[in-house]
């Protein structure tokens, strides 16, 4: 498992949500890359049960993710997805769609 993330091809920057051009340098051309894991920085439990949190790769980029099937407590090292279905125990769900027109 993996989430997809953004590269810039210039600075290598790494990004999320896509970009059209990179905050850091500008330019405007990127790769997709995948990254494995990343540490859960904070948690937030919703009323309705869902779980936020907010988890930091290993590049530095932060993202809010969902937790799904299990627990996960600040400075655990969580497994990412793009799967919203996904099984195997504890994992942070990055909605991500290749079909979205930027």
């Amino acid at each position: 498992m993996s989430a997809t993330l953004q590269r810039c091809d210039s600075c290598g920057a790494s990004l999320f949500p896509f970009r059209l051009f990179c905050p850091a340098c500008g330019h405007s051309d990127f790769v997709e890359h995948d990254v494995d894991d990343a540490v859960l920085e904070e948690a937030t439990a919703l009323a309705d049960g869902t779980v936020l949190a907010t988890v930091r790769c290993a590049t530095g980029t932060r993202l809010i993710a969902r937790i799904l099937g299990g627990e996960a407590s600040p400075g655990s090292r969580v497994t990412l997805t793009n799967e919203p279905n996904a099984d195997g125990g504890t994992v942070a769900y990055v909605p991500f769609n290749r079909e979205v027109k930027y």
